[in-house]
């Protein structure tokens, strides 16, 4: 046993060296204790392969510290100068067509033919479909006829009351003219009290049948019973018009130029009434409508030019900002705004994603460097500056204003400085950094 603890020493301060000479030594020594005492060849085996592993795994993260004590961290820098200071503002989000309409049908009922088809061009008044118009045209024929009987009806009535007045104004002028002679020859005794009395009475009479006519309230200057006539005309004839007005809505026809981008409409089916039967989509112009923050949208004006890029197509596009909203979007918070592009060519389509970018200059001098190369730690600021001795030193810094970008430097940095703008969280304070000069983008 004496012999087997001495190996395993030998073994664990030479390492990988001795480690032949172990598994040959091993294997005699073990044929040895397996013939005298097995319990404890086993319990040594066990302990052996432990002591190996933890070894091993010993040497293994000592190599891995020398690699690491011999790695040199690469990093990108960058000399300080007094600089123009710009903002950049992107504007990303989905063109949209000038129009999008859905083509719904206001009454229920068949569709009899079905004239356009999906990509078809249209212009507005176009026959999109037909529905079945053999109900409508006999409700509108009855309604005719009543129209027409209710007319008459009040043209009769118009009729007799104007012979009526002039027969009762007639009656009217003969009675009274009747009275008057009667009361010169009851003054001159010639007719007896009995007669005159008889005269008035008459001519009492007449001038009430007069005054029923005259004095009933007039409306549009007919009296009332017959004005009463000619509304009830007047109700058939506007249901004649909305039947009208009905079956020419049945007619489903473009509203405005466009392509027919869907189509739910086929000739025999039996429509409900605001079935989405069609959709037009006017592609003659094109908007890109994105969200910016309010910071950005402060920026923004309408009218300013805007060079836009479409990915899918590889393609850039001229527009114009033509609205900035002037209220924040409840939903995400941000501000909508809409560019109009110059649709060049048929190949720029609604729903397509574009990205662009508008530059705005923040200061016209400033010290300024990536917000990369600034690190925050226990709410303090610190950038590193590589010196002559390709070290980094860590010096702490006072920010200033700053955009999506960069970061001004108020103090603790000057002009002429080489300022590591990358890889900044293997930095530490006085180590030896690689220097890749500027990025490719700063160059």
């Amino acid at each position: 046993m004496n012999r087997l603890f001495d190996y395993i020493k030998a073994a664990l301060l030479s390492g990988k060296r001795i480690w032949q000479q172990i598994k040959d030594r091993f294997s005699s020594l073990l044929k040895y204790q397996l013939r005298n005492n097995k319990p404890l060849a086993l319990l040594c085996i066990a302990a052996l392969g432990l002591l190996l592993f933890y070894a091993a795994r010993g040497l293994h993260k000592d190599a891995a510290r020398s690699d690491r004590k011999l790695a040199i961290p690469e990093a990108h820098t960058k000399i300080l100068a007094q600089e123009p200071m710009y903002r950049t503002v992107t504007l990303f989000g989905q063109t949209s067509a000038a129009a999008k309409i859905i083509v719904v049908n206001k009454y229920a009922g068949m569709i009899t033919n079905v004239q356009k088809d999906l990509g078809d061009k249209v212009s507005a008044g176009d026959i999109l479909a037909q529905q079945d118009l053999k109900d409508i045209n006999i409700q509108i024929s009855r309604a005719e006829a009543d129209y027409k009987s209710y007319d008459a009806y009040t043209e009769r009535y118009d009729a007799t009351f104007h012979s009526n007045y002039a027969k009762y104004k007639s009656d009217y002028n003969l009675k009274k003219t009747n009275f008057d002679r009667y009361t010169e020859l009851f003054k001159k005794g010639a007719v007896s009290k009995l007669a005159l009395d008889e005269a008035e009475q008459q001519m009492l009479s007449a001038k009430a049948n007069l005054e029923s006519l005259t004095n009933q309230k007039l409306y549009d200057g007919k009296p009332a019973y017959v004005a009463q006539r000619a509304e009830r005309a007047e109700q058939r004839r506007n249901t004649r018009l909305l039947l009208e007005n009905q079956r020419e809505d049945m007619t489903i026809r473009a509203p405005r130029d466009g392509v027919i981008s869907f189509r739910n409409a086929e000739a025999g089916n039996y429509v409900q009434a605001g079935a989405h039967l069609f959709t037009i989509v006017d592609t003659s112009s094109l908007n890109l409508d994105c969200y910016v923050s309010e910071y950005d949208a402060a920026l923004l004006k309408a009218g300013e030019a805007v060079s836009v890029f479409v990915e899918s197509l590889g393609k850039k596009y001229n527009g114009k900002i033509t609205f900035v909203s002037p209220d924040k979007n409840r939903e995400n918070k941000n501000y909508m705004v809409r560019v109009a592009l110059d649709k060049t060519d048929d190949q720029l389509k609604s729903g397509m994603f574009a990205k662009g970018t508008l530059r705005f200059m923040q200061k016209d001098k400033a010290l300024f460097i990536n917000r990369s190369a600034v690190l925050e730690l226990n709410g303090k600021q610190y950038a590193f500056v590589l010196g002559e001795d390709k070290k980094a030193h860590r010096k702490a810094i006072q920010s200033g204003i700053r955009n999506a970008e960069d970061v001004e430097i108020i103090s603790g940095l000057k002009e002429g400085e080489r300022v590591v703008t990358d890889n900044i969280s293997r930095m530490r304070d006085g180590m030896e950094v690689t220097d890749l000069g500027k990025k490719d983008e700063e160059k």
